[in-house]
Formats: structure tokens, C-alpha cells, sequence
């Protein structure tokens, strides 16, 4: 086997392990919590249903290559709730796992995949703005939009988590308004503190 064929087999044998990371959020159905793998694939189809709320001229299948890297690094860094307690470190452990990661390809699909997750997490161009919209709204819709009669979050307040997605999907309105709505909702029925 040539040897960048090998490399890219071995990182792809590595990036299955996203399949065994489980994320703090369950699934719609309230019988479990999902995996990051299944939250990439998922939030790949939301954006593909939702690509027009896209601002004019953000090219989608980009979106799609920032959101099918950008939770990579969790395989060795894990999910997280982040605060400002904890922010650098995960920070840190996910710039190492980036770096680990992304360093079995071969050196140029090294630098264009690092550089797809630097774009996701930097959030400044369209596409990572959107990208960065989809995955915020991602676990608000598994878990306030599915209607379970259960609370199905970790105890978060509402205005916790106001402050925490508006900046990245209030320059969507319509997923913004939505997503205040799923929260006002989660609220009255008792499933999140306000």
C-alpha cells in the first residue's frame, strides 16, 4: 500500500473512536445520550435541511467539510460544558488532540483538515459562522424540541444558556427566534430551570 494511502486509513481507523465518545446531551427519543459521531452526522443533515437560513452566498459544502472535523478532537479531549473555569484547558487538550489527529494524514490533508477545524473554531468567515449556528442549535433541538416529558439536560438555567448560544446563532433571526422559543418552552414545562 502506497504510504499516504496508509496514513489516511490509519486516520480513519483512529476518528471511528468518535463513535464511543458520548456527549453530555441524550437523544430525541430521551432513551440515551448520543455519541459525537452521531451528533457530526446529525447536525450534518440538520444544516442540509436548514441551509437556507444560510446568509446569501455561504457556500454550504463547506459548512458541511467544518462540521465533519470539528468535533474530531474529541476523541482525545472529550465533550464538554465550557466555562470560563475550564476554557483553557480544554482549549488546550483539544489543540493537542488537533494536533495528533490531524497529523496522521498525509502533510497536505493534514494542513487543509486542521485548518477546516482553526476556521470552525475561529468562527469568522460565513461559512464557520453558520457552521458554528448549526452546532449550537444541534442538542436545543434533541433536547427541547422533542417533546419528552422528562427533563432530559444537565441543570442549566435558561438564561444560561441564552447567554451561551446567542452569539452564535443570533445573526440567524429565524433560528434565534426558534431557539428562544425551545427555551421558553423548556421553562413552562418545568424542564429547565429559568
Amino acid at each position: 500500500m502506497e504510504a499516504s494511502l496508509e496514513r489516511q486509513i490509519g486516520f480513519l481507523l483512529e476518528t471511528d473512536k468518535l463513535k464511543e465518545v458520548v456527549r453530555l446531551n441524550q437523544l430525541a427519543g430521551g432513551n440515551r445520550r448520543e455519541t459525537t459521531a452521531e451528533h457530526c452526522w446529525h447536525v450534518i443533515l440538520q444544516t442540509l435541511t436548514l441551509a437556507g437560513h444560510a446568509l446569501p452566498g455561504t457556500d454550504i459544502h463547506h459548512v458541511i467539510k467544518l462540521l465533519a472535523v470539528h468535533d474530531l478532537v474529541e476523541i482525545d479531549a472529550g465533550d464538554h460544558w465550557v466555562t470560563d473555569a475550564n476554557r483553557a484547558d480544554i482549549k488546550a487538550r483539544e489543540q493537542a488532540a488537533a494536533e495528533r489527529l490531524f497529523g496522521l494524514l498525509p502533510d497536505d490533508q493534514a494542513s487543509e483538515f486542521k485548518g477546516l477545524w482553526l476556521e470552525f473554531e475561529a468562527g469568522e468567515t460565513p461559512e464557520a459562522r453558520f457552521a458554528n449556528a448549526m452546532d449550537a442549535l444541534h442538542p436545543m433541538v434533541l433536547v427541547f424540541a422533542s417533546g419528552q416529558p422528562e427533563p432530559t439536560h444537565e441543570p442549566l438555567s435558561a438564561d444560561t444558556m441564552r447567554q451561551t448560544k446567542e452569539a452564535r446563532l443570533s445573526p440567524f433571526p429565524g433560528l434565534w427566534t426558534y431557539a428562544q422559543d425551545l427555551l421558553a418552552k423548556a421553562v413552562r414545562d418545568g424542564r429547565l430551570l429559568p
